[in-house]
């Protein structure tokens, strides 16, 4: 089981630098306070950033996050969260995210930038 699979997230068609990532909220998100813990909107909005980024990879090109910064706006408990993300900047060695973290009531999360960098050949393990 891959780690996506884990948490539980579904990716929506990624296109043209923007992707969705969607998330059905379980107990087992929450941390000790007893809202969505941090960690899993940070880990939505690494995925969708990432998806956007690998949307517009060409010629066996990939992508790294080098670089996350996420400001939290609101608590979550239950329902869904949806991550949308939009690619501002694609360069030839670094590309840059900007991430919306929402509810199913639409309300803002939290917010994100990202960096990625961008690789000319796939990542082999050593």
């Amino acid at each position: 089981m891959h780690f996506d699979e884990l948490v539980g997230s579904e990716f929506l068609d990624p296109s043209d630098g923007t992707a969705i990532v969607r998330l059905t909220l379980r107990e087992e998100h929450h941390g000790v306070h007893g809202f969505v813990h941090g960690g899993v909107v940070c880990t939505l909005a690494h995925q969708s950033a990432g998806s956007a980024v690998y949307s517009l990879c060409r010629d066996g090109r990939e992508a790294v996050m080098i670089e996350m910064k996420v400001n939290f706006v609101r608590a979550s408990w239950t329902g869904s969260l949806e991550s949308r993300s939009e690619v501002v900047r694609m360069g030839s060695r670094t590309a840059l995210v900007e991430t919306r973290v929402s509810g199913e009531d639409g309300e803002l999360r939290a917010t994100g930038t990202s960096t990625f960098l961008v690789l000319a050949r796939a990542l082999r393990p050593a």
